[in-house]
C-alpha cells in the first residue's frame, strides 16, 4: 500500500478576515503545487474550521500520514501546548494518531517556519518593493 499524504495547515486565526484569507491562501498554493497530497486548513482561535475540525475533516480522503504543519514565525503556547493537545500529540514529541474511517493513522508535528534564508529573502523583497 502507498501511503497517501495529508497536510494540514494551522493558521493562529483572527476576526479579521485578511489574516485567515491569508493563511487559506498559503494552503491552496500548496494543494494547487502539489496535488498528489490532500490539504486541509484549520485555526488555533477566533476562525472556523478549528484545528480538531480540519484533522477529522480527513476523514473519507484516505489519507494514511498527515503532516501538520503551523504556519507561525516561532514557538509560543498555541505551538507548545494548544495545538499538541489538538492533534493528539504524544508528550514531548511531534508525532501523534487519529482514528480516521476506520484507521489509526500517524500525524507528524512539523516546526514553525522559524529563521530562514527563504523568510529573508522575503523580508528583503518587501522591503525593496517599498523603496
Amino acid at each position: 500500500m502507498s501511503e497517501k499524504i495529508g497536510i494540514l495547515i494551522i493558521g493562529h486565526g483572527s476576526r479579521l478576515p485578511y489574516n485567515n484569507q491569508v493563511v487559506t491562501e498559503i494552503s491552496n498554493i500548496i494543494a494547487e503545487n502539489n496535488p498528489e497530497y490532500i490539504v486541509k486548513t484549520g485555526f488555533v482561535e477566533h476562525s472556523e474550521p478549528k484545528v480538531r475540525d480540519a484533522l477529522m475533516s480527513f476523514e473519507g480522503t484516505g489519507v494514511t500520514k498527515i503532516a501538520a504543519t503551523p504556519v507561525f514565525m516561532a514557538s509560543g503556547v498555541h505551538l507548545t501546548e494548544d495545538i499538541p493537545e489538538f492533534i493528539n500529540l504524544k508528550e514531548g514529541t511531534n508525532e501523534g494518531e487519529v482514528k480516521l474511517d476506520g484507521n489509526i493513522v500517524k500525524i507528524l508535528y512539523a516546526k514553525p517556519l522559524g529563521s530562514d534564508r527563504l523568510i529573508a529573502d522575503l523580508i528583503f523583497k518587501r522591503v525593496q518593493e517599498a523603496l
